[in-house]
């Protein structure tokens, strides 16, 4: 207890302390020198809620949150409504228009920008803190498609997909209408999507998604379309398989990357059901059934690791993403 009342006595020097330097120097003044014990001691007080301490990277691992106002304040000023919070006038004055613009009609926010309005919240290298925050909980994923340094926040994609043509290809449909669809969910599927189908891959050989608010056109692998479409009044999310090679594998993908968000970020709260186009008749089939009846191509011989979906928990999330 005594290290956890030097490091409350911090806050109101700092809304944050190093694990590095600051807590090793705490330790050391009440005796407790060995990192491990310190760790230990840390990991306590974050599963207590007395401070936040995250470990999946080297940059998480040695920031240790004192002050949680201080990381709602920072993600407020990315994720919010730009209509409302934000002054236009002041990044036109210091260069960052089309940057702004960028990020709140693309979703894809520049590294300029980022460091820009976090200038207020914390010490430029400490933006790679509120980055590996975003992406371990989801909310954003680095964008390979530039040359510049982009990042993907889905949760600032706000035009709409007006559907001209049907799409193509077989539907797996995920129903949430026993319970309901969280906000977000959607977004963070995206995310793991778009982080999935860049992983291991020459980016030159794999399109450029098509993003919006309900609506996904990710190429997973050269010449396989996947379309992702979220329907807020069923409370459902469809995905579209564009090549039947492929049915078995993205049924897995998508399962383990909902799993992932739900025992990560929604305390695996989540409930759903899962519907597989058949082919021939065009009729949905509960998934149970399709797998029983090895319904093709979702459950043919090519397919056969659409039944073995990787877990998620207690893996971080590049670990995650390899095994998929």
């Amino acid at each position: 207890m005594a290290l956890l009342d030097q490091i409350h006595s911090k806050r109101n020097q700092s809304c944050y302390l190093t694990l590095s330097g600051d807590i090793r120097n705490l330790g050391l003044e009440v005796g407790i020198g060995s990192s491990v014990e310190q760790e230990t001691a840390l990991a306590l007080f974050h599963e207590r809620g007395l401070l936040i301490h995250l470990t999946s990277t080297a940059i998480l691992k040695d920031i240790v949150v004192i002050k949680p106002q201080w990381l709602v304040d920072a993600l407020g000023k990315v994720i919010c409504d730009g209509n409302l919070h934000i002054d236009k006038d002041q990044f036109k004055h210091v260069g960052l228009e089309e940057d702004l613009k960028a990020t709140f009609e693309k979703g894809l926010a520049s590294r300029d920008f980022l460091e820009y309005v976090w200038k207020g919240e914390c010490e430029l290298e400490q933006v790679d803190f509120f980055l590996d925050l975003m992406e371990r909980t989801m909310l954003l994923s680095k964008w390979h498609f530039s040359e510049n340094e982009l990042y993907l926040i889905p949760s600032l994609l706000n035009d709409s997909f007006v559907e001209t043509e049907n799409i193509n290809g077989l539907r797996c449909v995920i129903d949430f209408s026993n319970t309901f669809l969280p906000n977000g969910v959607f977004q963070r599927l995206l995310c793991l999507c778009v982080a999935h189908s860049t992983r291991g891959k020459d980016n030159k050989r794999i399109m450029e998604p098509c993003l919006h608010k309900t609506f996904a056109k990710i190429e997973f692998e050269p010449s396989c379309i996947v379309h992702l479409r979220e329907d807020e009044e069923a409370q459902s999310i469809t995905i579209f398989v564009g090549n039947d090679k492929f049915a078995g594998q993205y049924l897995r993908i998508v399962q383990a990357i909902l799993r992932k968000v739900n025992h990560d970020v929604m305390g695996s709260g989540l409930s759903w059901d899962i519907y597989l186009e058949n082919g021939v008749t065009k009729e949905l089939v509960f998934q149970s059934e399709a797998q029983k009846e090895n319904l093709s191509p979702w459950f043919s011989c090519e397919n056969i690791q659409a039944s073995v979906i990787p877990s998620g928990e207690n893996v971080d999330l590049a670990g995650f993403l390899e095994r998929l």
